[in-house]
This record gives C-alpha cells, structure tokens and sequence, in this order.
C-alpha cells in the first residue's frame, strides 16, 4: 500500500529539492489538541516538503501526517507561492490577496479516518515512468488542484494569520505559523493555531568517493541504505569487525513481520561489506532493515516506493 509520504514521492520523481523532518503546533477551539509530526522509525508519521523553482517564481508545498491509531490520522497540507526565483525568506499572510489564485492556503484535518486518508494516498500513481508527460509541471499543478478539492470539504481552512519561513536554503526549510481556520460546515467550527514550528532538512544523498586503501572498520556498523527511497532495489552497507559472532541481516515490514532474511547467522571476515536487496515482489511501503551480531542489534528504516 502506498504511504503518506505524499511530498516525498513527488520531490524524488521531478528532481525538485525534498525536504523532511517536524511540524507541531497546538489548536483550540472547536476542536483542541497538540499536533506532532516527525519521521520515525516506528511509525508513517513525518513531515515532508518539496520546493520548486522556475522562471514564474517559487512554490513551496508542505505536508505533515501524525498518526492517532491504526487507522485515524490528523494531516497537515500549507501551499505556498512567491514570485521570487531565488527565494530565501518570506511572510505569507492569510488570507491572500487573490482568492481565485492564492499564493497561500492552509487546510487542517484534526481527525481523519483511513477512507478519507486514502484518497490523498489515491493521487500518486503506483508507478512512476520517468520519460512520462506525468512528471512534467502540469502534473504538479493537477496534483494541488485534487488536494484543494479534497480539503474544501471538511478540512479547517486558514482564514487569517501568518506563515514566517526563514531561511529558506538548499539545505533547510525552517520557520513559524500562527493561524486562525474556520470549518466550511454548518455550523462552522473554528479553530486557533498557535505556536506553529516547522524544521525541515534537506534530502542528502550519499557521497562516493575513492580511497587509496581499505578502510578498515573500527565497530559493527549498519549504514544507511542507498538508494532510500527506494524503486525496487536498494544497497544495504555495513561493517564487521573481528569476532566470534555471527552475523544476520533480515527485513521485517511495518507490521514488525519477517520478510526476508539476507544473511542468516554467517561468519563475515572484518571490513565493510554490501549486500543488494531486491524488493519487487514486495508492495510499496516502510520496510526496516535489521543487523544482528552477538548482542548487537541495529534497526534502520527503508521506504519502498513503486
């Protein structure tokens, strides 16, 4: 089943920048709660973000998920528009100045079952075709429009307030919101934002690079996998360094249920080794890769994305 990393898929498949890490923010009124949404490595919680730049300017679209149970979550959508090419702090107000064509929405669902959940997960195609018309900017374009639609309904919409991002870099996305919604029901509900933070880090991709000789390793070690996200293969590295122990490598999906086993209790020569991990038979998803040797263990998570 796709996952609700909805920015996520969509910085990767058009080579934009890709941001992830936090939103929180408390909420009163109609509703009251504290909304916190990190990555982790336990649950689809996260906060992702992508940033698109061309020569009519900046658009900057942020989606954060907490999961409440198994099948209830609170979703967090902000879009955000600039004319600057070269954008690197701003203050968005609420509302715009232009309502057919914002340059700022905010929507809110403070409870949200999996049906409705879905149909944000329902936009991103199952697969990907890189030399595709879907990947060119209309499909960013169609891709808000649905979500707009989707959120009119039932979401609490901002009204009035402010968003505050500074810096804006290569690197990070950081800023601050405070927001006043309003629910298009009857009777409206209303709702405050206060104390709204957000820290995203840009997606680093792995250096390569050569050296003269072998490293050798100093401790057992699980490094992060690479390509991850992933489409279907990806490369999980790791060092062993002299020991007794045997050494096991196995993947267990979200529900913490085996399935695979990549190295089953063998005796591995020190230094660093990789081994490649074909997942095609396996639907799209978090995954997490598991390093065991003696009483070592080491959890990492992987995100397959079909």
């Amino acid at each position: 089943m796709k996952k609700a990393v909805i920015l996520l898929f969509i910085s990767l498949c058009l080579g934009q920048t890709g941001y992830f890490g936090s939103v929180s923010f408390d909420y009163s009124g109609s509703e009251n709660g504290t909304f916190q949404a990190e990555l982790t490595d336990s649950t689809i919680s996260g906060s992702f973000a992508v940033k698109t730049s061309n020569d009519s300017g900046t658009t900057i679209f942020i989606s954060a998920v907490q999961p409440l149970d198994s099948v209830s979550f609170s979703v967090l959508f902000i879009y955000l528009q600039s004319a600057d090419t070269n954008l690197t702090s701003t203050v968005w107000t609420l509302p715009p100045d232009d309502i057919m064509n914002p340059d700022v929405v905010f929507g809110f669902f403070p409870v949200i079952d999996s049906s409705l959940f879905n149909q944000f997960i329902d936009l991103i195609p199952d697969t990907f075709d890189l030399d595709s018309i879907i990947l060119d900017s209309t499909f960013f374009e169609d891709l808000f429009t649905e979500i707009l639609i989707i959120i009119s309904g039932d979401a609490y919409i901002g009204i009035s307030g402010s968003i505050n991002l500074n810096p804006i870099s290569i690197d990070s996305i950081v800023g601050q919101f405070n927001v006043s919604a309003i629910q298009p029901v009857i009777p409206p509900g209303t709702i405050n934002i206060s104390n709204g933070t957000i820290q995203l880090a840009a997606m680093v991709m792995p250096q390569v690079g050569i050296e003269d000789e072998p490293e050798i390793p100093e401790q057992i070690k699980l490094v992060p996998a690479y390509p991850n996200p992933f489409n279907p293969v990806t490369t999980i590295r790791f060092s062993v360094v002299e020991t007794l122990h045997a050494t096991s490598l196995h993947i267990f999906d979200i529900t913490g249920r085996l399935v695979e086993t990549l190295i089953s209790g063998e005796q591995l020569p020190t230094g660093n080794h990789s081994i490649t991990w074909n997942a095609t038979q396996q639907p799209s998803g978090v995954y997490f890769v598991r390093l065991i040797s003696g009483s070592f263990i080491q959890t990492q998570k992987l995100i397959l994305m079909k």
